[in-house]
């Protein structure tokens, strides 16, 4: 998926052992683009209460789109999705 200047793709590490340096080993060995954070605590219970468990699942590959002006936000459900269905649920969030 492109990143444009109103399509910004953040992912977020949930382990609680990770730290920067682990981030970023993984990053570049797997050549990601983007930006990557590691999520907070609060934020990761918060993230859980509003989408459930799975939302911390790895394996699981889950998504959270948020619409342009942060004012709405949206499982994209389990599973992987192509970089072409990303764009097109981006798309249509615009």
């Amino acid at each position: 998926m492109q990143q444009t200047d109103d399509v910004i793709v953040v992912a977020l590490g949930i382990d609680a052992n990770e730290n920067e340096e682990a981030v970023r080993e993984h990053i570049e060995r797997n050549g990601f683009e983007g930006y990557f954070a590691i999520s907070p605590p609060a934020l990761t219970q918060a993230l859980v209460e509003e989408y459930g468990t799975y939302i911390i699942t790895p394996p699981l590959a889950p998504k959270v789109l948020v619409n342009a002006d942060q004012t709405e936000a949206e499982s994209l459900g389990r599973g992987v999705k192509s970089a072409e269905e990303l764009q097109t649920l981006a798309d249509e969030a615009r």
